[in-house]
């Protein structure tokens, strides 16, 4: 159920400055793409997420919060379900929800229902962390039972509680669709520069490229939710950048790194 994204591109300048610009990115399919993004990079970024999501802390008294924590959430769930004997109907469209495996996490996502059926499950309000799951159990009595890949962890059934529906259809916006960068470099030493994005190193440049735009071939592409990101990075020698950069929804930000711009 995860899904790729396939992107054509046509320049919309916002603002210009030293080779910095946005351009609209327009989504035209979910089939697999050739543009050149840091794969890697957005893998660990869904890692990360399900792990915190999941509450699959290897810090013991961490996790032993969070389970407390996910105790009470579970308890409020079961008691809105307790007793009730109608249920609304779920209709198609996004839904907030809660997913538990009924001990270790009790968290909220987002779902898509078509034909009283999950297609599509959602953490943390964005569309890049779109999550592998199949579905058990067509959605009954407002909730619905799945079964999902997590990380550290292999295959977890799970089940579905719409919670928010039950006072009445209840949908929900759509999550976030990513945004993204390009740090690209016209200086001879751009294969050195080196990239860190929240003072975690992502990758680097593989080439110098003059008049680069967005998934330039031998810049580094960035896939991020929308927000605002600290970088840093630098090159063999003495040539350093820092600062931050917002990523906006179906946009790509380009970002030149010369001598004109150093530190």
């Amino acid at each position: 159920m995860n899904k790729t994204f396939i992107f054509s591109c046509f320049l919309l300048l916002s603002t210009t400055l030293l080779g910095q610009n946005y351009i609209q990115v327009n989504q035209i399919s979910y089939q697999q793409s050739n543009i050149l993004i840091d794969n890697n990079f957005g893998l660990n970024n869904i890692a990360n997420a399900l792990t915190d999501f999941t509450n699959a802390w290897k810090d013991e008294n961490r996790k032993t919060r969070a389970i407390s924590r996910t105790e009470a959430q579970l308890n409020i769930v079961k008691n809105q379900y307790k007793d009730k004997v109608d249920f609304p109907k779920i209709i198609d469209g996004w839904h907030l929800v809660k997913i538990t495996d009924n001990f270790n996490y009790c968290s909220d996502a987002k779902v898509y229902v078509n034909d009283g059926k999950i297609s599509e499950i959602v953490i943390n309000n964005y569309y890049g962390f779109s999550v592998d799951f199949n579905v058990m159990t067509p959605i009954k009595d407002a909730k619905a039972v799945i079964n999902w890949q997590l990380p550290n962890r292999g295959t977890d059934t799970a089940e579905v509680y719409f919670a928010y529906d039950l006072n009445g259809p209840n949908l929900t916006d759509e999550p976030q669709k990513p945004g993204f960068i390009t740090f690209w470099s016209d200086h001879r030493k751009a294969k050195t520069i080196e990239v860190w994005i929240n003072r975690i190193k992502v990758g680097q440049l593989s080439k110098e490229i003059e008049n680069a735009e967005c998934f330039a071939d031998g810049g580094l592409t960035l896939q991020f939710k929308p927000g605002v990101y600290e970088f840093k990075a630098a090159a063999h020698g003495s040539m350093d950048w820092r600062g931050t950069f917002e990523i906006k929804e179906d946009q790509c930000y380009t970002y030149l790194m010369n001598r004109d711009n150093t530190n």
